[in-house]
């Protein structure tokens, strides 16, 4: 039995002794037959779960090995520094003993989790929906099941004491993973998926459209003066259902209804969690090879083929929206410019078209200088013009002082990395966050010259209903 880095030769016993008495990771994957989701996300739930995809590479993810949470400590990481911290804390978590077992697959889990939009606004500090979601928090999970084209796997993970043995460490992890895959392919076999969505039995508007003209009027004024080209303003909808949601069953609705969209789940007590389909994201890092989006300007998809068409064209010919999107581009490709990673040709936007709304979307691709970490790029784009604004500390400013509601992850970067700097992270958007019975849903607008309150409303309600079509709730007015 090799160490986890067999390219170095060490031994799994020597792994252990190089613990030192504070224990170790061990890590055993096993192969499993072709498999949907729904079947892992049947399986009983417990307190910490996940999932993440995008296209057909999908994760799901439940309990936990070992976490990261910036509450660590007495004063925690810098708030300017957070993201940089993070990294920091997962190198050493990566570097510490991990025994694998070489004579399967050899893989470890990756670190799932998530970002707030703002660190400044500690919303995990305020009474209501956001206190299992601080700054940032990441976990290793103890089970991961992995799948694309090529095929599924099952990671399971465990932290052993140093007076355990790697063997058996590697033996009970196999029994463990043997019999969750045996779970797993029945719950397959039988057609198995969450049970249904509750419906829900009351809803209430945090801002009306009263104050919602009165901020945009607001803003528009500080476009007009020049102070700012564009800010993103968010309002809230708190709903009530009839009995607390299964996670997995809200996630699994959404995914029937986006599958376009990257799906991404963050749960951390039961009834605590935090699930959206977003319809951008801000980087995908495989090697050296980066993808990132710039999504931005927006319309309603049609009743029919011809209308539907027509209201494309009339997307891409808005001055309104061509001017916001272009707002975005050019904030993704400056700021990566300065963190010297160069895009190269970029295309002129295409339409994004979603089940209830349709954007102007630009794929930019760029190759990354050896060693690049997801991490480091995300801290470059967040927050982009796409979910906060241009300037950025200006419009951060306008958006503190006018959203009644904290935006919590909102709009955070939510995602994955592994020990190499591989990874993928979207702006949390479309989403909403439960407690218990409650949720609240988000939902926001790119503000820009040319903007009108009322069909800023009407684009913030639209994007509203992707959560709120997973309950039950067909219009909202």
């Amino acid at each position: 039995m090799k160490a986890a880095r067999p390219s170095r030769g060490a031994r799994a016993e020597e792994a252990v002794e190089a613990a030192r008495g504070a224990g170790y990771f061990a890590s055993v994957t096993l192969r499993l037959p072709s498999i949907e989701p729904e079947a892992v996300l049947a399986s009983p739930p417990i307190g910490v779960r996940g999932f993440w995809q995008s296209g057909p590479h999908w994760i799901a993810h439940a309990g936990s090995a070992a976490e990261i949470d910036s509450r660590e400590g007495v004063a925690g990481p810098p708030r300017g520094d957070l993201i940089a911290w993070m990294r920091e804390r997962a190198a050493k978590l990566f570097a510490e003993p991990w025994v694998l077992d070489l004579d399967g697959e050899a893989r470890r889990p990756r670190m799932h989790g998530g970002f707030a939009f703002d660190s400044a606004r500690r919303a995990d500090r305020e009474p209501g929906f956001w206190e299992a979601f601080p700054s940032a928090r990441f976990v290793l999970p103890a089970y991961e099941v992995e799948a694309d084209e090529r095929g599924a796997w099952l990671t399971v993970t465990r932290r052993f004491p140093s007076d355990t043995s790697g063997g058996q460490a590697i033996d009970r992890l196999r029994l463990r993973a043997t019999r969750t895959r045996e779970q797993l392919s029945r719950l397959e076999r039988q057609g198995a998926a969450p049970g249904p969505v509750p419906s829900a039995t009351a809803i209430e508007e945090l801002v009306d459209r009263r104050q919602w003209q009165h901020a945009v009027d607001g803003i528009l004024g500080e476009i007009r003066s020049g102070r700012v080209r564009k800010v993103v303003l968010a309002r809230s909808v708190d709903i009530t259902l009839g009995r607390p949601p299964d996670s997995a069953a809200v996630l699994t609705a959404l995914r029937t209804a986006n599958p376009l969209a990257h799906l991404y789940l963050m749960q951390f007590a039961r009834d605590r969690f935090f699930v959206g389909a977003a319809p951008e994201l801000i980087g995908s890092l495989r090697g050296r090879r980066f993808r990132t989006m710039a999504v931005g300007g927006s319309t309603p998809r049609g009743a029919d083929p011809a209308s539907d068409a027509w209201l494309g064209r009339q997307l891409i010919d808005s001055r309104k929206n061509r001017e916001e999107h272009l707002v975005v581009v050019e904030d993704i490709v400056e700021r990566l410019r300065q963190a010297g990673v160069r895009i190269g040709a970029i295309p002129k936007p295409a339409l994004l078209r979603l089940p209830r709304i349709q954007h102007l979307r630009t794929d930019l691709e760029a190759e990354t200088r050896p060693g690049t970490h997801i991490l480091s790029l995300v801290e470059t784009l967040h927050p982009t013009a796409a979910v906060c604004g241009d300037p950025r500390s200006d419009a951060l400013d306008m958006i503190r002082a006018r959203e009644v509601a904290s935006r919590g992850w909102y709009a955070g970067p939510v995602g994955w990395f592994d020990e190499d700097g591989n990874g993928e992270f979207a702006p949390a958007l479309r989403g909403g966050v439960a407690r218990g019975p409650l949720l609240r849903l988000y939902a926001a607008a790119g503000l820009v010259s040319g903007s009108r309150a009322r069909a800023e409303w009407d684009e913030t309600r639209v994007k509203l209903q992707t959560m709120l079509a997973a309950f039950g709730v067909a219009r909202m007015r």
